[in-house]
């Protein structure tokens, strides 16, 4: 807020002028700040009076800065009583609106804030097996609700909003211009930076929108690429500094709609289908609610409920996430590595990047040979996800270097449970993976 109507808490004589009076402002939610004016309007205890705060740009172009008037300090400009009530924001009325913020890649000053990886179920299991191996009899396998959201088939796309109305947009793994984009998304941003630099603005801190940009021209197979246009589907909104360990995250879709102005290119994914409670310390309830999943899956995969209801297009859906439900949830955002940490999200075999007789698996599978795990892990999913992230769809032989770089590191960072249970290291399948890789990316170029 530039321009805050507040009431007169003190009033007092200027000690080196007769002519100006030294005020103390006060409204609900702001600190006291002092002002001085002259004695053109006067004001008494009680008033309250139009105070512009320093750095706000008023409509007639005078820029509001700390001055040093007789030797005393000025924090504001008082403006004339006004009839609201004190806290009243009255920025609109005196103010010019802001113009949006532009960044080069040289001047950014937030650095990628990664969407987290989001894990097979059988890898969720595991990691909370390696942990009950580590604490022994202190730990405790955890009872956790789940709410699911569809997972649309584009490409990830951040929105970094910061208090001054800088606007920066990012993809999964770099900050993005409209010099170095992904996919147009930086052209989009750019193009609404009015919208998001306000929004900025309104939220008063470091805020990262995290969503899927999806649509017509991204991606091929599925229901939301036959849509006539791109839209940024948001499932996340994350509050404070992201490398920091306070950051907070809300996925809950009836705030992030309140959060977000209307725009008939930006949707908020909400909540899909039943929640269910998965216990990690009862094998065979999981393999209970795994069939359940897979059942789930199924029908997504025969046809995306949400792009089916919002925009009347049939076809595939790629699948669906799974977040851990916290009863702070309720409430409020959570602290970012309390709801990750448990998330997990299960693909239609249309589009599973790693090859598995089901969707949702309590266990990885297991290969018997190097080739059976190349089988496994180089497959059409994954290779074409691959060509989309590193090379933006384009299969060009100038950037072999980099497709195999992302898919090498994809495969590794994923195969871990699978190389564990099929008594294999990467050190004897990674030359195997490579290769078949790189021939798929020549036939393409």
């Amino acid at each position: 807020m530039s321009v805050i109507a507040m009431e007169v808490v003190e009033k007092k004589n200027h000690p080196n002028a007769d002519a100006l009076k030294i005020y103390q402002f006060q409204a609900p939610g702001f600190d006291t700040i002092q002002v001085i004016a002259n004695l053109e309007n006067e004001y008494e205890p009680g008033d309250v009076v139009a105070v512009a705060q320093i750095g706000a740009h008023l409509k007639d172009g005078l820029k509001i800065k700390k001055t040093r008037l007789r030797g005393v300090e000025s924090y504001g400009m008082a403006m004339g009583t006004v009839d609201h009530e004190p806290g009243t924001d009255l920025t609109t009325e005196h103010c010019l609106p802001p113009e949006p913020v532009k960044v080069d890649a040289e001047t950014f000053p937030v650095k990628v804030a990664k969407w987290t990886s989001i894990e097979l179920f059988h890898n969720i299991r595991r990691s909370l097996d390696k942990e009950k191996e580590l604490d022994g009899e202190a730990f405790t396998y955890p009872k956790v609700t789940y709410k699911s959201k569809i997972k649309l088939d584009g490409t990830n796309g951040g929105i970094h909003l910061l208090p001054d109305g800088t606007v920066i947009p990012q993809s999964r793994s770099r900050l993005l211009t409209v010099r170095d984009d992904n996919i147009q998304f930086a052209a989009w941003v750019e193009a609404n930076n009015a919208y998001f630099s306000a929004l900025a603005r309104s939220l008063g801190q470091h805020t990262i929108l995290f969503g899927e940009w999806c649509g017509k021209g991204i991606q091929k197979r599925t229901a939301i690429s036959k849509i006539d246009r791109k839209i940024y589907a948001v499932f996340a909104v994350q509050y404070g500094d992201h490398n920091e360990l306070d950051a907070m995250l809300d996925v809950e879709p009836a705030r992030i709609r309140a959060l977000l102005p209307s725009h008939p290119d930006i949707y908020v994914l909400p909540w899909l289908g039943d929640d269910l409670v998965i216990d990690y310390g009862d094998q065979a309830q999981m393999q209970t609610i795994a069939t359940q999943l897979n059942t789930f899956v199924e029908d997504v995969e025969h046809k995306d409920p949400w792009v089916s209801e919002h925009f009347g297009v049939e076809g595939l859906g790629e699948g669906i996430v799974l977040y851990p439900f916290l009863k702070e949830m309720t409430e409020g955002p959570v602290h970012r590595g309390d709801c990750t940490g448990l998330m997990f999200k299960a693909k239609g075999e249309k589009h599973r990047v790693v090859k598995q007789k089901k969707s949702v698996q309590i266990d990885p599978e297991v290969a018997q040979s190097i080739e059976q795990f190349v089988d496994m892990f180089v497959t059409q999913a994954r290779l074409e996800q691959g060509l989309q992230e590193a090379c933006e769809g384009e299969a060009d032989p100038r950037k072999t270097g980099n497709f195999l770089k992302w898919f090498g590191q994809d495969v590794k960072k994923e195969s871990v449970a699978e190389l564990e249970a099929s008594n294999l290291e990467w050190k004897d399948v990674s030359k195997a993976v490579m290769n078949r890789a790189k021939k798929w990316y020549l036939t393409q170029a």
